[in-house]
């Protein structure tokens, strides 16, 4: 407990990082209502990250970097959706849901007598994410009706993917720290 205190009160980065994944996971279920914000929301995010950035020891570094590739993911996946005009469909709300889970276990990552518990719960959430994304893709993909939503959802799916990876890159970055 005190470890995850120390670490985030010294390290800029890392705080940074924790932030990002914090807040991006409370704000999913707001993005997923209004799409069309997520350059607004996603903002003040990368702005504290660049900062973040430019100090602070090396060991942080490859968090603060998938932490923002995340948010940039995230940010492209839910422009794509007000853009396309297509609002997350059921199996795009379960990857959301499992990817907000996933945020929300990253916390205990920094800590020693929770870590192992906050890794299993992480890696369960995005296996279950990715589970839902890869049945409605080849769904979408096998489907010869409507070629032009699923294009757009397909879409929607590997950014979300994308988004699954980013957020497994900073969880083993923070669980290395």
């Amino acid at each position: 407990m005190l470890r995850r205190f120390y670490l985030l009160l010294t390290d800029r980065r890392l705080r940074a990082a924790m932030t990002a994944l914090r807040v991006s996971g409370r704000g999913l279920g707001d993005l997923a209502a209004a799409p069309g914000r997520a350059a607004d929301f996603f903002r003040p995010l990368k702005t504290e990250l660049d900062r973040a950035a430019q100090d602070g020891p090396p060991r942080s570094l490859p968090a603060l970097g998938a932490a923002a590739d995340f948010a940039a993911r995230l940010e492209k996946t839910f422009s794509d959706m007000s853009l396309l005009q297509a609002p997350p469909d059921r199996a795009a709300l379960e990857a959301l849901a499992c990817l907000q889970r996933a945020c929300g276990a990253a916390e205990g990552l920094l800590s020693p007598s929770r870590r192992a518990r906050a890794d299993a719960d992480l890696r369960a959430s995005t296996a279950a994410g990715r589970r839902s994304l890869s049945s409605a893709k080849a769904a979408a993909d096998r489907s010869p009706d409507g070629f032009t939503q699923n294009l757009k959802f397909s879409t929607i799916y590997s950014g979300l993917d994308g988004a699954f990876d980013s957020l497994e890159r900073c969880a083993e970055a923070l669980f290395r720290v």
